[in-house]
């Protein structure tokens, strides 16, 4: 990039090539370190004398990070001369946004509309990270400030496409402004296109255009427009011009600007304005000058300031005799609900629970709103239940989920809130409670017979319990709900062919291609299912009918992709069919012809995709030999950055299916590139050991506890729970019921280890550790170890531990009566005074 101090300059005496090496050393150091002006000054003298590319670009670095220094301290007219430095000889900057806002800064709008046209149709010209901003930024200033006239005769035909827009865009707002019919508005904004930098407009206009009996569609349109644009402020201003009511809190958030466009657009009377204004600023003051403000509003309706006192009150617990002495006592119901928000806002869980269910018992059975009452405090224990472990459920059985519980509760006593009916099937299904969920969904399709999500979760509870009319009538009531959910067409699918398979095995091809025949009723003619095409192919081979069954079974290995994924999921078919070694062969040989070329990260992803299927979990041993046969394949893959998730996937596949060899090697190149990649690491030692946990060594086992803490303190659960289970000898398992809330699986990490340690030597016998040191002489320290180990296990001391950390116990029991050993026979005797 050409830069005005180089035009500006000429060239003066040559300098010594290691002057020039050491100035540039002196100059990155000060931009690693944030010297921005230094570097500047430094960078100039090095390109002034040679005028490199790269020397140039750590120029225009250094120029950007001196101006955003100037800008943080409001310098904007400095910052902009600074970064003009760095024009190219198309006039565009190396920091655009950051001169527009410095302009805009400076009030001078019609110079940043100018500017900000030059970037329209060069995006190399403008940072990928502020693109976007930019072209909204420029939408807004050409829309608010017309640019130079000059420009829209020199300008390239993107750009005047541009100034065509924001004409129209200018137009539209005055008519609207103007109070012209909505037809000629909307024909205006039917001229705005919602591709371009402009859709804020439209959507704004045709939600000002709405009538309040559309105000939550009009709020859907508003989501279009993101926090972060440019037209934020108008789109939160619009959002509160359309909504039912307007509160303090709502009319507080508003600059001043917004509050006078809400008003206008509400038809407030200035008294109405000034009271909003007037809470809005005892608001700011805090719950306490906002509750004093209410209770002088005598000329207000006293049922809505006693409304908005009592929901105050959880913040004020000692102005509740100032409030009972003004509008009387709280009933038991409005008292358990105080005490239990005023617990949740001091972050005492257990108390708050304490006070919800309490609460619900307050509720009379005579109330004409006693279900849905109840219901709503039950649903929010649940979510309480779901985010905080000191919350307890059902305590006569204390396995149980807490939230769980609470949704049950809720839909015994609210059966007709369909949210919580999903919500708590899916409690189900995370749990494994498959029974509890097969029957909830049946009762709902009885009560709900048309609602899309409940006739969903009714096909799928269908589906897994392999009952193939129940489910292929929800599916059929769905279709006709949603008729392109080609979710549940793709069940019934599946479903069939896993009919088709069983007849299959059962060497009946004819019952297995009739049962395919009916699958292919669910297919959308533009949507054709690959592994339908496969089966059919498998099927029609084993039944005879020859080419026409081949050409079947190549056309749905093309539909897959082709490739290995798609012969991958043809021989893995044929496995699972029990199709004859003849034409299972055939397939195997496909397969090892096209392995040979290298794969991709997509190719390898289709083949964990289809090893995820329950089918394939069902049958480990033809996967792993199939695994065996694409080893080298697979391995190729290990060099490729993954994602986390897709780490994660292959890992589970791998160790799933016992290849441990080719998880070993996923792993280690993971760490190569990452060495502080815990996921990488857990799989490196599961792949050691084989997937047992007996097989770990001490520093293993004490490593994955400390990384189960650090996981769950991230919020990576999945990690932490992996971890979890693979110490408890159950990584293959599906995950049950989770532990007691008071005794949670975190109490075991290594920080409470080393306190149950301590505590435990605190109450030894008197006697015991020198027992125990002289076991250690005696047999060593490793055989100690495993001795104390066995007396942890056979003495009830809590909750069951994984032998892992039972034996992290003893060692670091051991460990410290040694230590205490070696300390006293160190320490100084001290045989009087001096």
């Amino acid at each position: 990039m050409e830069h005005d101090v180089l035009r500006n300059s000429s060239q003066r005496n040559p300098v010594p090539a290691q002057m020039l090496e050491a100035r540039l050393a002196q100059a990155t150091e000060a931009l690693r370190q944030e010297r921005f002006k230094e570097a500047v000054e430094l960078l100039k003298q090095v390109v002034r004398q040679e005028p490199r590319p790269e020397w140039q670009q750590l120029l225009v670095t250094a120029y950007r990070g001196r101006a955003r220094a100037l800008a943080a301290k409001r310098m904007f007219k400095e910052a902009a001369i600074v970064l003009e430095n760095t024009a190219s000889a198309d006039g565009t900057l190396g920091d655009p946004l950051l001169y527009l806002k410095c302009l805009i800064h400076n009030g001078q709008h019609s110079k940043a509309a100018t500017h900000a046209l030059l970037y329209v149709g060069q995006p190399m010209a403008v940072p990928e990270d502020q693109r976007s901003d930019l072209e909204d930024l420029t939408a807004a200033l050409v829309i608010a400030t017309p640019p130079h006239p000059d420009l829209t005769r020199t300008g390239s035909p993107e750009r005047n496409r541009w100034l065509e827009l924001a004409a129209t865009s200018r137009q539209a707002l005055e008519a609207w402004a103007h109070g012209a019919p909505v037809e000629e508005v909307e024909r205006h904004l039917g001229r705005i296109s919602l591709r371009s930098a402009f859709r804020p407009v439209r959507l704004l206009l045709k939600v000002l255009l709405g009538g309040p009996q559309e105000a939550d569609r009009l709020r859907q349109l508003l989501q279009g427009i993101d926090r972060s644009s440019t037209f934020a402020g108008l789109r939160d201003a619009a959002e509160a011009a359309i909504g039912e009511e307007i509160d303090a809190e709502t009319w507080q958030r508003l600059t001043p600007a917004q509050q006078a466009f809400v008003a206008e657009l509400r038809g407030l009377s200035g008294q109405a304005a000034q009271f909003l204004t007037a809470s809005a600023e005892a608001a700011r003051g805090g719950a306490g000058p906002l509750f004093s403000f209410l209770l002088r509003q005598s000329s207000l309706p006293q049922t809505e300031v006693r409304s908005a006192c009592l929901n105050l009150l959880p913040q004020l617990p000692d102005r509740l005799p100032q409030f009972e002495k003004t509008f009387g006592p709280l009933t038991a119901l409005e008292r358990q609900r105080v005490q239990a928000l005023a617990a949740e806002a001091r972050g005492e869980w257990r108390k708050a629970a304490m006070f919800w269910n309490r609460a619900v018992e307050a509720i009379r059975d005579d109330d004409p709103r006693v279900g849905l009452m109840r219901g709503v405090i039950l649903r929010h224990l649940a979510d309480l239940a779901t985010k905080h472990l000191d919350i307890e459920g059902d305590l006569e059985d204390p396995w149980d989920d807490p939230a769980t519980t609470y949704l049950e509760r809720s839909c015994k006593v609210d059966p007709d809130h369909v949210p919580a009916i999903l919500a708590l099937m899916e409690r189900y299904r995370s749990e494994a409670r498959d029974k509890d969920w097969q029957r909830l969904a049946e009762e709902a399709v009885q009560r709900f017979p048309d609602n899309r999500s409940v006739l969903q979760q009714a096909t799928e509870a269908a589906v897994a319990r392999k009952a193939y009319r129940k489910a292929a009538g929800f599916a059929r009531r769905l279709l006709a709900v949603d008729p392109i959910n080609a979710g549940v067409r793709r069940q019934m699918i599946r479903l069939q062919i896993a009919h088709a398979r069983k007849q299959l095995r059962a060497k009946r091809p004819d019952l297995a291609i009739k049962d395919l025949r009916t699958a292919a009723e669910w297919e959308r003619p533009e949507a054709p299912d690959a592994l339908l095409r496969i089966a059919q192919g498998l099927a029609g081979l084993q039944g005879g009918e020859g080419q026409p069954a081949e050409v079947r079974l190549r056309d749905g290995v093309a539909l897959t992709g082709g490739g290995v994924p798609g012969w991958f999921r043809a021989v893995l078919e044929a496995e699972l069919m029990r199709v004859d070694g003849v034409h299972t062969g055939k397939l195997r040989q496909e397969l090892a012809a096209v392995r040979e070329a290298p794969p991709s990260r997509e190719d390898i992803m289709a083949v964990v995709a289809d090893l995820g299927q329950p089918e394939a979990g069902e049958n480990t041993k033809v996967v792993a030999s199939l695994l065996l046969g694409l080893r080298d394949w697979l391995e190729r893959g290990a060099r490729f950055d993954w994602r986390s998730d897709e780490f994660q996937a292959l890992a589970e596949v791998f160790a799933r299916f016992t290849a441990y060899d080719l998880l070993a090697t996923y792993a280690r190149t993971a760490l190569r590139r990452s060495p502080t990649d815990a996921t990488a690491r857990f799989y490196q030692i599961v792949a050691r050991t084989q997937g047992h946990e007996a097989r770990l060594s001490m520093a293993e086992g004490t490593e994955l506890m400390t990384m189960a803490d650090a996981a769950a303190a991230r919020k990576e659960f999945h990690l932490a729970s992996r971890i979890e289970r693979f110490l408890g000898g159950r990584l293959q398992d599906r995950p049950v019921r989770r532990r007691r809330r008071s005794e949670p699986a975190e109490a075991f990490g290594a920080e409470a280890i080393a306190i149950l340690a301590e505590t435990m030597m605190q109450d030894m016998p008197k006697g015991a550790a020198d027992g125990l040191r002289t076991m250690v002489r005696e047999l060593g320290q490793e055989a100690a170890v495993m001795l104390l180990e066995e007396q942890f296990r056979d003495n009830d001391f809590g909750p069951p531990m994984p032998a892992p950390l039972l034996r992290a116990l003893a060692e670091m029991v051991v460990a410290r009566t040694m230590a205490g050993a070696t300390a006293s026979r160190s320490r100084p005797q001290h045989r009087g005074r001096a």
